[in-house]
Order: structure tokens, then sequence, then C-alpha cells
């Protein structure tokens, strides 16, 4: 799966990136602000969108809401984010096919990534 993390902290996206190459065999591609994940979002071909809501330039939710608007057939997006309080949740699940709160476990993201996806299938 071709995978687009858009995360601003270094230490966070290298474990993310590491764990998605080395136990899912992914292709992952890393934007470090929201202004750079849209443009690389837009102009890419990802199976996924893996999105941290706190961001420098553009928040995650903000560029959520112009992918979705601009692509014409936009990619599962999953939200990874410390935020956790239940008017943010709420908000991602509106926003996208679920959420993997930080920190998360390298060996589970995987699994979790699948989980969601799975989950959302089922609900379509």
């Amino acid at each position: 799966m071709k995978i687009l993390l858009a995360e601003d902290d270094k230490n966070i996206a290298t474990i993310a990136k590491l764990a998605l190459e080395q136990f899912g065999s992914h292709q992952v591609d890393h934007a470090s602000d929201g202004q750079i994940a849209l443009e690389m979002a837009l102009s890419g071909d990802y199976d996924l969108i893996l999105l941290d809501e706190m961001m420098p330039k553009l928040n995650g939710l903000s560029v959520c809401h112009q992918y979705k608007v601009q692509s014409p057939s936009p990619s599962p997006i999953i939200f990874l984010s410390a935020k956790s309080q239940e008017a943010d949740l709420d908000e991602f699940r509106r926003c996208s096919m679920g959420f993997i709160t930080k920190p998360f476990d390298p060996l589970k993201i995987c699994s979790q990534i699948a989980s969601i996806l799975d989950a959302g299938r089922a609900a379509a």
C-alpha cells in the first residue's frame, strides 16, 4: 500500500515510517507540515493518508476538509493524533475513517490501520 504520512514530529515520523515499511511492507512518503501534506495528497496516488492533527501551516482537519473538496476521488484518511477529547474524536470520525492515538505501538500500527480500513469497508 502506498501511504502518505503527514507528521511534523521527526521522531514520531521516523518510527511510524519504519514500522509501516518494515512490518507492513508499505511504501511511505512523508510530509512535515499541513501545506506540504495537502499538496502531496492532491498530486500523489495514495492508498491511504495518515494525518496528524497538530501540524504547522495547516492542521490535519483543515487538510482533510480541503483534500476532500479538491480531490476527485479522495483516498481514505486515518488521523494519527495525541488529541483525545471527545469533541476532537467526534470530528476525526466525521472527517475520516478513524483514528490512531499517540503514542502508538509501532508493532501494532499496521494491524490498527487494517482494522480501521476493514471496518470502513464493512460499513460502506
